[in-house]
């Protein structure tokens, strides 16, 4: 069963941002009905398209609800037995969706069941119906079987569940989707996710199909011929929590847990928790960072920790706590405190981003065993920024996760020491248990996770991207810098296509501008790549990119030489260049104007960062 691995995270009664595996599920409350109403489509359908805001918890709602409720017998199904085969979509959907049910099918690796799959159709349904988890009682091999041999057979038999879980990636990756046009792969995944669940049905074979997709992308779904049908068909829509369900979220995993919780702490975030965007991972990563600093002390959980974690004014706590709070807050380092001006149930979520992010800056003494040397504090910041705008994008001017490897992320921070190793010890910290602000995560087991250049990283949910301040203003500058690369772009496309004619090049505006975006972004030719939304293989977009690149520092050069020449040519004459006094007036114009670009370059690179 390829759920998440109970070993590669530390149980919590909350688990913070990230969603709730499937062994958690004893945690998971406030959505009992919403899984009856869910299996009982898929018992009926063979398929669901289960949607909802950002943060509504679709993925708990699958891993930590229907799943246990599937293996616990609370399904109706044929067999006893359940395969639990999830992906995401990711770049290679189809390829991915064979990679997670491998494992159960007779196949030696995962590429030659995506060959099988590539078939499309009934392609699934005649892979499963030949495995020994599924028992034709018309075959003769059954007819001809003894009792015994009829019971292992059932023994082995097993209902095969699909999770594909954040369907949107079908349309957040341009590999898979471009222009309103889905590509090849996708339309093939898709095509046979709704023909296994449409045959599934017409024959009543036990393979059941879940998909989580975020509601803002419905709309795309017509990109797939038959998919709006089938949403139509089956379609459940996460509603947002009530009341007195955000309370049983609240108190009950404490309980089940043998912790205490206040309940003046549990009235409070119930005021506290907001409409809108991010309602339960913000409540669920304060419920996390509370317990555990209570549990610091063995304390029951209070308004105090909630104090503590940058969520409650000290004014508003009683006189013994305030004292108590007041003192605790004393002993903190100056960088700390300014996480608590500003306090409320969502800053709890950005003081958390921020003491860790101050934490890696402040960590100088790693040596990262290349050539001796050590990383800088200037060094460790931009690693850090870089990576985190790597692993953001924004769609449809929406600030969305972004998955890059390792390597992709070194290829486009570009620093001597920014390998692929050194980039994951520096964000270890993120991965850590009780922080998992990234995935993968670091296993409880184990001090550093084991990474090498290929391994993927993803933020581990859009919440962050929207309540971390500092990352909201990453990302949108890094939206900035595409946007000014294009601009630049166009305006050398136009030069290139005119022979780079002198009347193409940029104007003095422009070419300060952009000369000062150049020199404080340095695009590499892999920044330039990662924008590359064409279908062609990404050696030819690198090599691509570096050509571009040899462009654009020609054309910024050959500007700045003909807005030279052409000005000081206007102020002085032709002949007077030619005398000697005309050779002094000519270099003290060349200082002057030397130092006069430079300083509104310097004010427009400054205006910028």
């Amino acid at each position: 069963m390829i759920l998440n691995n109970p070993n590669e995270i530390s149980m919590y009664p909350y688990p913070g941002l990230r969603p709730f595996n499937d062994d958690e599920s004893i945690f998971f409350k406030g959505r009992d009905k919403n899984i009856d109403s869910i299996i009982e489509l898929l018992e009926k359908n063979k398929f669901v398209m289960l949607t909802g805001a950002s943060g509504d918890g679709k993925s708990s709602l699958v891993y930590a609800g229907i799943a246990p409720h599937a293996r616990a017998g609370l399904f109706k199904a044929k067999y006893n037995n359940w395969i639990i085969a999830d992906f995401r979509p990711e770049r290679s959907p189809l390829q991915n969706l064979s990679k997670s049910l491998q494992p159960y099918l007779s196949f030696a690796n995962h590429n030659d069941l995506e060959n099988e799959l590539s078939l499309g159709f009934s392609s699934l349904i005649d892979i499963y119906k030949k495995s020994e988890y599924y028992i034709d009682v018309e075959s003769e091999k059954w007819k001809q079987a003894d009792a015994a041999q009829q019971k292992a057979f059932k023994r082995k038999s097993a209902n095969l569940l699909i999770i594909a879980d954040q369907f949107e990636e079908f349309f957040t990756n341009a590999e898979n989707y471009q222009n309103g046009i889905a590509s090849l792969e996708s339309q093939t995944a898709v095509h046979l996710l709704l023909e296994t669940a449409k045959l599934a049905l017409a024959q009543d074979i036990p393979i059941y199909v879940i998909c989580t997709m975020r509601s803002d992308y419905i709309g795309q779904c017509a990109a797939f011929r038959g998919l709006p049908e089938y949403i139509g068909f089956s379609q459940f829509f996460v509603p947002r929590l009530k009341r007195n369900e955000i309370l049983q979220v609240i108190e009950e995993p404490a309980q089940l847990n043998g912790d205490r919780i206040n309940r003046r702490l549990t009235e409070r975030l119930l005021n506290d928790v907001t409409e809108g965007y991010d309602q339960l991972p913000i409540l669920q990563h304060a419920l996390n960072q509370i317990w555990k600093i209570a549990q610091e002390n063995k304390e029951e959980m209070d308004l105090i920790h909630y104090a503590k974690v940058g969520g409650l004014a000290a004014n508003e706590l009683n006189v013994a706590d305030k004292k108590r709070f007041e003192e605790w807050l004393h002993l903190l380092p100056d960088y700390r405190k300014k996480f608590f001006e500003k306090p409320s149930l969502g800053n709890v979520l950005n003081a958390h981003a921020d003491e860790i992010l101050e934490t890696a800056y402040q960590n100088l003494e790693l040596n990262y065993k290349q050539d001796a040397n050590k990383i800088s504090q200037a060094e460790t910041k931009q690693i850090i920024k870089s990576a985190f705008k790597c692993l953001t994008k924004i769609d449809d001017a929406r600030a969305v996760r972004n998955r890059m490897t390792l390597q992709e992320i070194a290829d486009i921070t570009n620093l001597p020491n920014a390998n692929a190793d050194t980039i994951g010890k520096l964000l270890d910290i993120f991965r850590a248990p009780g922080n998992s602000f990234l995935k993968p995560f670091i296993t409880g087991n184990s001090e550093t996770l084991k990474t090498n250049k290929d391994t993927v990283l993803d933020i581990t949910h859009e919440s962050l991207i929207r309540n971390w301040d500092i990352l909201d203003v990453w990302a949108k500058e890094e939206w900035n810098d595409l946007l000014n690369w294009q601009d630049f772009n166009k305006q050398m496309e136009r030069w290139l296509e005119n022979d780079k004619e002198k009347g193409f090049l940029l104007p003095i505006g422009p070419l300060t501008y952009f000369e000062g975006w150049y020199i404080s972004k340095k695009p590499n030719k892999y920044w330039l790549a990662r924008y590359d939304e064409r279908e062609i293989a990404y050696e030819q977009k690198v090599r691509e990119a570096d050509d571009k690149l040899a462009n654009a520092k020609q054309f910024i050069k050959k500007s700045a030489n003909a807005l030279f020449i052409s000005r000081t040519v206007l102020k002085y004459g032709a002949n007077r260049i030619l005398t000697g006094l005309g050779i002094l007036a000519l270099i003290i114009s060349c200082t002057y104007y030397y130092f006069d670009f430079r300083k509104k370059q310097n004010e427009t690179v400054i205006q910028n960062i």
